[in-house]
């Protein structure tokens, strides 16, 4: 699950902001 959540920060970019940005 931490890889998927890596690999959708680098899709969205700095500028969104998800849920999986708090986990971080």
């Amino acid at each position: 699950k931490y890889n998927q959540l890596l690999r959708i920060e680098e899709e969205l970019g700095d500028d969104a902001v998800y849920p999986g940005k708090s986990l971080l």
